[in-house]
């Protein structure tokens, strides 16, 4: 099968570690990288919606009319995008998404990024170790997360593959990453890293100079740095695809 370029680089990286006698680790953000959450974000939006419907009947109106890409990194930036300026109706309808948002029980709306199950299959197939590392905490979200990459045919709950979560809901994402990101040595070789935080990227690529580091174009946190000028950019896996 002909393959991308750098999908050729990332594969040979991977074979030559295994061959080498370690660990080839693929580093993979679940939220906004291989997962599209704007999904569980609109069914929270909906539901707030329409429990409030009797009171707010142009916000039930606006928010069906939302689709998943309308969804912004703010709640009360969709909402102004979508008509509804209202700071009150921004500030419960964020604490409801907040209460329900990191949960178990909503990550069964979220649908795999394009090309992403594709991808991942590839690159465990090649001898690489996919580790899922995510900001989401073990607590709360473990067994959510655990079903829906089994659902969505990820590979998944074997000695070849890592699943890392947060010990915890209050450790900062970025801190909490940090602390990973430096500590993956002694798991393997970290061969490759995609993430859609530029910041993240740029860390991965600075503790691991030889690995191939992607950065999804995707929704991410406001004011980013500037994106390392090694690391690649995609729209989504299908990008490295045949």
């Amino acid at each position: 099968m002909k393959i991308k370029p750098a999908t050729a680089t990332l594969i040979a990286k991977i074979e030559k570690t295994a061959a080498d006698g370690h660990d080839p680790i693929v580093v993979l953000d679940l939220d906004g990288t291989l997962y599209n959450n704007s999904h569980r974000t609109l069914r929270l939006l909906q539901e707030y919606a329409h429990q409030h419907g009797p009171s707010q009947p142009d916000l039930v109106k606006a928010v069906d009319k939302l689709a998943p890409d309308d969804i912004r990194y703010r709640i009360a930036d969709t909402l102004n995008e979508a008509g509804i300026s209202d700071e009150h109706v921004h500030e419960e309808a964020q604490k409801y998404w907040f209460d329900r948002f990191f949960t178990n029980e909503y990550l069964t709306f979220d649908l795999p990024s394009p090309g992403a199950v594709e991808f991942v299959h590839l690159v465990h197939e090649a001898g690489g170790v996919p580790a899922y590392l995510t900001g989401r905490d073990a607590p709360n979200m473990l067994i959510g997360t655990l079903e829906a990459l089994q659902r969505d045919g990820f590979p998944v709950g074997t000695v070849s593959t890592r699943v890392i979560l947060k010990e915890d809901f209050h450790t900062p994402d970025h801190d909490y990453k940090e602390r990973v990101i430096t500590s993956l040595k002694r798991m393997g070789t970290v061969v490759g890293a995609f993430d859609n935080e530029p910041g993240l990227c740029n860390l991965f690529q600075q503790s691991h100079p030889e690995a191939s580091v992607f950065w999804l174009d995707a929704p991410h946190a406001p004011n980013p740095p500037l994106l390392d000028n090694r690391v690649e950019v995609i729209a989504d896996f299908t990008a490295l695809l045949s």
